[in-house]
């Protein structure tokens, strides 16, 4: 199962899904969001029941065609414990069908990154009160790091980056999680990570679909994406900013 369970969870974070009430499904239970089951690592195990609309049940030998067709999206259903206690498929809309179908073909999110795409704005407050927007660092380089604290890959790296910040005195180090305050805090008192840090900061994630962590982004001094990985890819970033602040 383990494959199938890696291909719902990229595919129920690649669109947004409306609550439908079925009755099969307890009134305990509730639709779940992305960043619901990121924050809370939701795994979808084999004593997860899965159904169609009419609640016919789906056995787990099913799964791999049914989400291969692209005519299918999951749906996930969890308790108030944050739990995943059901999937249904119901029928793919004709943009959830095409983004599906880019998911299936993706063998590495890496490689579907366009440069030159325009940041999306936000105004956030970093752990120290200090207000963030970003359309006011236009003109400089800006590199997010979306990460959480519990995040083995996200730690592992972070020596690397307090090199980059150290390195490249003009550049903004942002890092963005979902993290509460008090977590950070926590964390950066066994963990030194000079990044500017923006907490509990759901919409931003969701607004550069960040569903992968750690997730690095490059901006531009025009305020374009130049720069997208999921991974350590630290090397590569230091020759991009590099790159940038000589032109």
């Amino acid at each position: 199962m383990k494959k199938i369970i890696i291909v719902l969870i990229l595919i129920t974070q690649i669109s947004i899904i409306s609550a439908q009430e079925y009755k099969f499904i307890s009134k305990e239970l509730h639709l779940m969001t992305e960043v619901e089951m990121i924050k809370n690592q939701v795994q979808i195990t084999n004593s997860v029941h899965m159904y169609d609309v009419k609640g016919n049940t789906i056995e787990a030998s099913q799964i791999n065609n049914i989400m291969k067709s692209g005519n299918f999206f999951p749906q996930v259903y969890g308790n108030k414990n944050h739990k995943a206690k059901a999937i249904v498929f119901r029928a793919t809309t004709k943009e959830e069908k095409k983004k599906i179908k880019a998911q299936m073909q993706r063998a590495d999110p890496n490689t579907s990154f366009v440069s030159g795409k325009l940041a999306k704005d936000f105004t956030a407050t970093d752990i120290n009160g200090k207000k963030i927007i970003l359309s006011d660092l236009k003109g400089k380089v800006v590199v997010l790091n979306f990460w959480f604290t519990q995040c083995r890959p996200c730690i592992v790296e972070i020596p690397k980056l307090n090199k980059l910040v150290k390195k490249y005195k003009n550049v903004e180090f942002i890092s963005i999680t979902f993290n509460k305050k008090e977590e950070v805090t926590k964390f950066l008192k066994n963990h030194t990570f000079n990044y500017k840090h923006i907490v509990n900061s759901d919409p931003i994630i969701e607004d550069y679909e960040s569903a992968a962590f750690p997730t690095h982004i490059i901006i531009d001094q025009k305020g374009e994406i130049i720069f997208r990985k999921i991974g350590d890819y630290i090397e590569e970033m230091d020759i991009k900013i590099e790159l940038l602040l000589k032109q």
